[in-house]
């Protein structure tokens, strides 16, 4: 019996370029379906009004004794009111929480954010940037921030009602 004569070559790169193709498409769907349920499971945005946002910032903040380790001045220019200790906090945090809160929207958002996700993208964390506030200037790591333990690191009213709570556990 004689043997079958061979597959051309172009359908053999035709099948290895449909499963690479494949392949990626099928990361891309993956990534995007994580992305989804990550942000389901941190974002949280709910309507409030004035009393009930300034009731729920007062909850969070009360459970911080210390004055926040980020300030902002009049014309809104961030500082660190105190550098990361030289030895690190007996607790590490393990998520970093944000909390704002828009008078216009009526409306506040609560995002979490764990620290292996700090980890993964840059050596230092912005914690955000926007027409009001620069934190650039900050350039935190994750390992100083975990120096300083579970800590409240921003608390911030502006003038138009705008609030936001930053702080580590």
């Amino acid at each position: 019996m004689p043997a079958p004569p061979p597959r051309p070559k172009s359908r053999k790169a035709l099948w290895i370029v449909l499963g690479v193709a494949a392949f990626i498409l099928i990361c891309i769907i993956a990534f995007a379906a994580f992305g989804l349920y990550f942000v389901s499971r941190n974002l949280d945005m709910q309507q409030a009004t004035a009393t009930e946002a300034a009731t729920s910032f007062d909850e969070e903040r009360a459970r911080f004794k210390e004055a926040p380790i980020i300030s902002l001045d009049e014309q809104e220019r961030v500082t660190l009111t105190r550098r990361p200790p030289a030895q690190p906090a007996d607790e590490k945090p393990e998520t970093m929480y944000v909390m704002a809160y828009d008078g216009d929207d009526s409306r506040i958002v609560r995002v979490t954010i764990p620290f292996w996700m700090l980890r993964l993208g840059r050596e230092k964390i912005r914690l955000g940037t926007g027409d009001d506030l620069d934190f650039e200037r900050l350039q935190l790591s994750v390992e100083e921030l975990e120096r300083y333990g579970p800590a409240l690191l921003l608390d911030h009213r502006d003038r138009r009602g705008k609030r936001v709570l930053v702080w580590t556990q």
